[in-house]
Order: structure tokens, then sequence, then C-alpha cells
């Protein structure tokens, strides 16, 4: 690398570090929001969405306009999260029902693959409220009480979402 790499580089890292200090404190805060209180999970998407905007630093016409970009990136993150988390608490389920049906040849790499597409379309497919009070209680930890309290919902909705989302993935995975 030449000087002026050097120079460039180093201004980029003083620029990203200023922003860093800035803002990780507010996006740790917004996730921990998204997630419940997960300390771990907060952190890993602090970490992932400051390693995103690394990346992407070159792509960002306006330093100032971060901020936007970071509460964006640190959203997707989070929901990205949940949905593989849901994948894997359906596939579990899935093995646990269906265990000794499973092969462990290459092709049933092939299959998690693909149950993990179809997963991702039942869960699009959900009436929004089972959608949310589904990623509330499975992902981000809640109770039903505070899924209630959060959604201005009875418990009992609570728990008949949860059965119904449950119902459906379920009876549309052995299909």
């Amino acid at each position: 690398m030449g000087f002026f790499s050097n120079h460039i580089l180093a201004f980029r890292k003083r620029e990203f570090e200023q922003i860093y200090d800035t803002y990780s404190r507010r996006i740790y805060g917004f996730a921990m929001r998204l997630s419940g209180g997960d300390t771990w999970l907060s952190e890993e998407v602090v970490q992932t969405t400051f390693m995103r905007l690394w990346e992407h630093w070159d792509s960002l016409q306006d330093k100032q306009a971060a901020l936007g970009y970071l509460f964006s990136t640190a959203k997707h993150v989070f929901l990205n999260y949940c949905e593989h988390e849901m994948v894997k608490y359906v596939y579990e389920e899935y093995v646990l029902q269906h265990g000794s049906e499973l092969s462990t040849e290459p092709e049933s790499t092939q299959d998690a693959h693909s149950l993990e597409t179809y997963l991702k379309q039942i869960v699009a497919n959900m009436p929004p409220m089972r959608q949310r009070v589904f990623v509330m209680s499975r992902y981000e930890h809640k109770s039903n009480k505070e899924i209630a309290a959060e959604l201005g919902i009875s418990e009992k909705t609570v728990e008949v979402h949860i059965t119904l989302a449950l119902r459906e993935l379920r009876n549309k995975i052995n299909d």
C-alpha cells in the first residue's frame, strides 16, 4: 500500500471509530428493547451491525446519515436471528417427531435447507398478529403476560395464537 492508501485507511478507521463510540450504546439499547433484555443477543446485534457498516462504508453517501443505517441494519439483524431460531425450533420439533425416518446422507442437508425455506414461507403467510405473538414467545422469550400487555390483548388470546401457529407449522410440515 502506498502513502495515500494508508492515509485514507487511517482516516476511514478514525471516522468509523467515532461513529462506533457515538452510537454503539444507542444501538445496544435498541437491541435490548427488541430482544426483551437478552444481553448476549443485543451484543451480537451491535457487533454484526457495525461489521456491516464497515463492509458497506464506501457505499454510504453521507456518513452523518449512518444512524438511520445503523438502526435499520440492527432491526434486520435481529429479525434474521429470530427467523433463524424459529426455523431451528421447528426443525428440531420435526426431527423429534420423524427422527427415525431421517437420513444422515448428504441429501439430508439439502432437505434441511428446503425445509428452512418452506418454514419461512409458512410463517410469512401467517396472519401478522400470530407471527408477532409467536416470535415474541419463542424467540424473544417473553411470557404470555408480557406479550398480552405489550400487544393489548388477553393472555388467553396469546395462548390461542401460539397454539395456532405451532399447529399450522406442524400440519404443513407433516403434509
